[in-house]
């Protein structure tokens, strides 16, 4: 009788545990149909210092969330190129949450090297009296709790008035 009784309570205990997984995928299933993925755009471009060989800029990001439920940002990367052409690259993981319907700035310590400045700045000044926006193109992945990494791109307009237009 207690051979049965074991048994029986073993069989109940799977049972109740593959009824909880069952339950838990659908959770997760139904969260990640209704996921939107986040809008990422350039806010801020400072100078923070400059080397022989290379420059380094302090690139603020505005995340705007989508979603009705807030999103846990793990870090991110991305690329920057000004005018069709590679600028800088950064990488931050700075960890914080995006409310729901809310919006964040992320600060990402981006590189460029210094040729990549100077050529920049070169075809600037070739440009400059035409007196145009530079075209930027921002792109990168951005990690999130529980969705992994989530690529992103943008693109804009740098004035020298310092106004910014993106798309």
């Amino acid at each position: 009788m207690k051979a049965y009784q074991t048994k029986h309570s073993l069989l109940l205990l799977l049972l109740c545990l593959s009824c909880t997984a069952g339950l838990l995928l659908q959770g997760c299933a139904t969260i990640g149909s209704h996921f939107e993925k986040p809008t990422i755009t350039a806010s801020d471009l400072k100078i923070s210092q400059i080397k022989a060989l290379e420059a380094v800029f302090l690139l603020k990001l505005r995340v705007m969330n989508p979603n009705d439920f807030a999103l846990d940002i793990r870090g991110l990367s991305c690329e920057l190129n000004i005018e069709g052409s590679h600028f800088a690259t950064g990488i931050g993981n700075d960890q914080m949450e995006i409310p729901a319907y809310g919006t964040q700035i992320v600060p990402v310590t981006v590189y460029a090297s210094m040729i990549d400045v100077v050529g920049s700045v070169i075809q600037f000044l070739q440009g400059a009296g035409q007196q145009h926006p530079l075209q930027y193109e921002l792109t990168g992945k951005v990690r999130l709790g529980g969705y992994g990494a989530v690529p992103f791109s943008s693109r804009g307009t740098l004035n020298l008035s310092g106004v910014d237009k993106t798309k």
